[in-house]
């Protein structure tokens, strides 16, 4: 299991003291362990509590003011050419030293209005052949983008999606599965476990990613926890609220806070991530609202007390088990 900081920068405020903000965070994010910086990207019509867009200008700020790696969490492919994105993938992964994962998602409609391209954008066999397209371009052979990336073949790539469909795709043409932040456990577990079976298997260490994001309010005291949650995260859940995309495992469902709690508490989460076959989280400690003594003090308890006990580990055997592991972790409704 792997621990990152997934920011939230809102475009509700001025852009420039945020990014300051979250480059103080993740120093400090850095000093207790965590690996890596994860943003993700969003294309409205009118200011939002939420994310930015064109995430990898973002990151491509972020490269040089923080060592941690890097994460899209995600891309909406509708807003980019394939091409395009090739070129700019591969120069964010040499500013950040060969360091980048790049999560993709579809986006919709809209997001290609807004972008100016061809609102049908890739879908189905088109995604499919964008990946390909991708690959292709980081080809270590011939590579079309130039400079091309740090790593052999380019970065990282995860995708998403709560079908069958993109849980195999993940599988057979990305390097792993990205299950977004209004994905409930449900949905998580069972297209965890639906990428796996199109691998041929769990994680070994090696090969396979199974990444999400969480929001994350830690406190010694549980109640102390779920009533900040309750009071500072109105903004970033009600975004999701409004409009019906909390996703279940057949359908919308109720908020869902499995990261709220103590530091035991998100421990034992973290186990039955680890045993559902999860092999990465990104912590979501400051979203809009969220004052930044709160987010300091969930980062350090989960710096200090949980993630010692699955720093670069992939399974449960390979970790000190608490007494706690049985637990069942409360979830705020």
């Amino acid at each position: 299991m792997r621990l990152g900081v997934a920011l939230d920068l809102s475009s509700q405020e001025p852009v420039r003291p945020q990014v300051d903000r979250a480059v103080t965070l993740l120093a400090r994010a850095e000093r207790h362990g965590f690996d890596s910086a994860w943003v993700g990207e969003s294309y409205h019509a009118a200011a939002q509590p939420f994310h930015l867009p064109s995430v990898l200008m973002v990151l491509g700020h972020l490269a040089g003011r923080t060592s941690l790696a890097l994460g899209s969490a995600v891309l909406l492919l509708r807003a980019y050419s394939p091409e395009k994105l090739a070129y700019e993938a591969a120069l964010l992964d040499q500013l950040c030293g060969g360091k980048l994962t790049l999560g993709l998602g579809l986006g919709g409609p809209e997001v290609a209005q807004r972008a100016g391209l061809p609102a049908s954008g890739p879908a189905g066999a088109a995604f499919d052949a964008t990946l390909k397209s991708l690959r292709d371009a980081w080809s270590a052979d011939a590579p079309v983008a130039v400079p091309p990336p740090v790593r052999r073949g380019g970065p990282r790539i995860l995708v998403g999606g709560k079908v069958a469909a993109s849980a195999r795709r993940a599988a057979t043409l990305a390097d792993g599965f990205y299950g977004a932040t209004n994905y409930c456990d449900d949905l998580l577990t069972k297209q965890s476990a639906a990428y796996w079976s199109c691998r041929g298997g769990r994680p070994d260490g090696t090969e396979g990613v199974v990444a999400t994001t969480r929001f994350c309010v830690v406190h010694e005291d549980a109640a102390t926890a779920r009533e900040l949650a309750a009071r500072h995260l109105k903004a970033a859940t009600g975004y999701y609220t409004e409009r019906g995309l909390w996703m279940g495992a057949d359908g919308p469902a109720e908020i869902e806070l499995p990261m709220v709690g103590t530091p035991d508490q998100i421990d034992a989460t973290i186990a039955r991530y680890v045993r559902a076959g999860v092999t990465s989280v990104q912590l979501r400690v400051a979203p809009f609202g969220m004052p930044p003594e709160v987010a300091r003090h969930t980062l350090d308890l989960v710096g200090r007390h949980v993630l010692p006990h699955w720093h670069d580990t992939t399974s449960a055997s390979k970790r000190r088990t608490p007494p706690e592991m049985g637990q069942e972790v409360e979830t705020l409704r």
